[in-house]
């Protein structure tokens, strides 16, 4: 997930939840309920949980349908070109 890579990379602090909205009621699902991910992605959730792990605690939803475009765009984006989106301020 792109906003938990992000957001452990900024090492901020969190005083409350970090909220991540997702666009696909299937990876909600998948992030929500362990024994529905798919055995080829086991790697990407193991990776995905230790970030949990460190950031404490995450809150994932579901975004209104097309209320969520720029993200999904931004997420396409990502996947395609995963080494090109890095934030650094």
């Amino acid at each position: 997930m792109v906003a938990l890579g992000v957001f452990l990379a900024m090492k901020w602090k969190l005083k409350d939840s970090l909220f991540i909205e997702l666009g696909s009621i299937v990876v909600f699902y998948w992030c929500a309920n362990k024994s529905m991910r798919p055995w080829s992605l086991q790697a990407t959730f193991a990776d995905i949980e230790r970030g949990i792990d460190k950031v404490g605690n995450v809150v994932f939803s579901m975004a209104e349908k097309n209320e969520n475009e720029m993200a999904y765009s931004l997420a396409i984006a990502a996947i395609n070109r995963e080494k090109m989106f890095k934030a650094w301020w």
